[in-house]
Parts: structure tokens; sequence; C-alpha cells
């Protein structure tokens, strides 16, 4: 006898949604799979709910997924009209919530409208990527990383890094200088790196005496630069070939144009909208403000003429 195996919360959750429908009523037709309060629920928005649940949608009966979907957009409905009884839908959070919302998803909207519009890499300019890129694929490595990371704030341009030949060191001009820190152990891989980067990381790595090497990045989300502090205490290689290659590599150059007709659609937009953006006072672009605070800083200890002059920023690597 064959046994199907249900997760028990599903099936708890799905018997509690049937159990709730009425036969009084019309039963619903063609797309519309149900009604809440006379309001529609189409089988796009169950489609929509199941395709958020991921994979664990994939391990339970269809029907069954489907009826857990359809009671999790029943109860969201029905939450959502006892909050707008409430006018919770009026408040300033919600609204600034809801805007916010709203423009994340016409800008996926517009990622989406410009990634269609870019076709698939033919193999011979994979092949060819493969090829001008063997660090990524015949000579890739897996390296460990001892890694320190840090905003650069102006408290940095005073830092005597240069000087530092051990991770140490660097440790200790930090924790004088009372800035924050986060040291911890990293892996790269030279597969999903910028290639100028890893041929960056193999030079360095074979520095004189293992010296800490430096490099700095904006991380989406950010407010700031961020300082990397490295040393590779390990590195082996691990070819990646064949036709996985193949596919990977049209994939990477689908995103990089992707990206690149991205970056022209927003520099086109920021050209048009210069004159259009007007700052408050104590406010301003993110070039203009570090700028502003580089130069505070620079000029903090001159105020001070006992002060000793502060060395130059040094020069990242």
């Amino acid at each position: 006898m064959k046994t199907t195996h249900v997760p028990m919360l599903l099936a708890a959750v799905a018997a509690v949604a049937l159990a709730g429908c009425s036969n009084d009523a019309k039963a619903p037709e063609g797309q519309v799979v149900a009604t809440v309060d006379g309001k529609d629920v189409t089988i796009h928005e169950v489609n929509a709910e199941i395709t958020g649940m991921g994979a664990q949608a994939q391990t339970a009966p269809r029907k069954l997924v489907e009826a857990v979907a359809l009671s999790r957009v029943v109860e969201r409905k029905m939450l959502s009209a006892e909050a707008r009884t409430k006018k919770l839908d009026q408040s300033p959070q919600f609204v600034l919530a809801k805007a916010r919302n709203d423009e994340n998803l016409l800008v996926q909207a517009l990622q989406a409208e410009v990634a269609g519009k870019v076709l698939q890499t033919p193999r011979e300019g994979a092949q060819k990527f493969i090829s001008d890129n063997p660090i990524m694929f015949a000579e890739r490595r897996i390296m460990t990383l001892d890694q320190i990371q840090f905003l650069r704030t102006p408290k940095f341009t005073g830092l005597p890094l240069k000087d530092a030949k051990t991770m140490q060191q660097v440790e200790q001009l930090l924790l004088e200088s009372n800035i924050e820190y986060r040291r911890a152990p990293q892996q790269i891989d030279t597969l999903v790196l910028d290639p100028r980067l890893s041929q960056e990381f193999l030079k360095l790595s074979k520095g004189p005496n293992g010296e800490p090497f430096m490099y700095t990045d904006q991380p989406q989300g950010a407010p700031a630069p961020v300082v990397y502090v490295n040393v590779v205490a390990e590195m082996k290689p691990e070819p990646f070939l064949g036709e996985k290659a193949i596919s990977y590599a049209q994939q990477v150059i689908q995103r990089q144009e992707v990206g690149k007709r991205l970056q022209a659609e927003l520099t086109h937009l920021r050209e048009a909208n210069k004159g259009k953006i007007t700052y408050a006072k104590g406010y301003d672009a993110p070039d203009k403000v570090a700028a502003s605070l580089e130069k505070a800083g620079a000029a903090a200890p001159a105020a001070n003429p006992g002060a000793p002059a502060a060395p130059a920023a040094p020069a990242v690597k």
C-alpha cells in the first residue's frame, strides 16, 4: 500500500480553510476560485502565492498546496479588510510603507522589461568568454581569507595602515582610533568574483611575507564605502569546465548586458532630472556629502596648533 506523507501543519491549515467555506452561496466559476465578502479571489492570486512558497510547495500534493495557498490569500484579505475598517490604511506609517513598496515593484517591473529585451548569448560567445577569463574557469581558485571589514569614515584619513605589516597591527590601529570593525574568515570563489579583482588577489597574495592587502567597495545598502583588509590563508584550484561552464558563462554575459542597460537607463534619468532635484539645507548627493566629511576630517587636526599633522591617507591597493 502506498503512503503519502503530508506535513501536518499544511493539512491542518487546509482543513481549517475548507471548514470555513459556505455551501449556501453560489460557487465561483472560471478563474475565480473563491470569494471573500463578495470580493473575488482568482487562480492568478493563488499561483502567485504558491510561487512565494518556494521549494516547500514542491514536496506536497498539488491540490493541497493550492488549498494552503488559497487559505493564505483568503486570510490576508480578511485581515486587510479588518485593518481598513479600523482605518489603519490611513496612518502615516502605512502610507509611507505602501509608497516605498509600490516604487520597489515598479523598479522591478522596469528591470524585468529591460532584461526581457536581452537575447540569449550564443554558445560561441560563451566559449570566448570562458577563454578570455581563465581565472573563472580553467584556473578557478577557492581562497580562504583572514579579513577585517570597517566603514570608510573621516577617521580613515589619518590611519597609517600602509605601515601595518600584520593583521594584528591593523587591529591595533583600529582599536586605538576607536573604529568599529569585524574580523572573520571569508571564502572567495573566483568563479563569481570580478576577474580583475581575482587577478589582484592572486598577485597580492604573493607579496612579501604575506603582508595584508586592502581594497574598498560599497555593497548595496552600505551607507559608506567598506574597507577590506585581507591575508590569503589558503588557496586551492577548482577548475570549472564543460557544459555547465558554458551555461554559466551565458548567464553571466546576459546579467552583465542587463546591468549595462540598466546603468545606461539610470544615467539617462539622472541627466534628465539633474535640474529637478532640490536638496534641503544639510542634505546633498552622497558623493558631495562624502567629500565634505573627508574635508572636515582632514581639517580637524589643524584646529589644534599643538597637534601633529595627520599623515596622508594610505593608497588603497
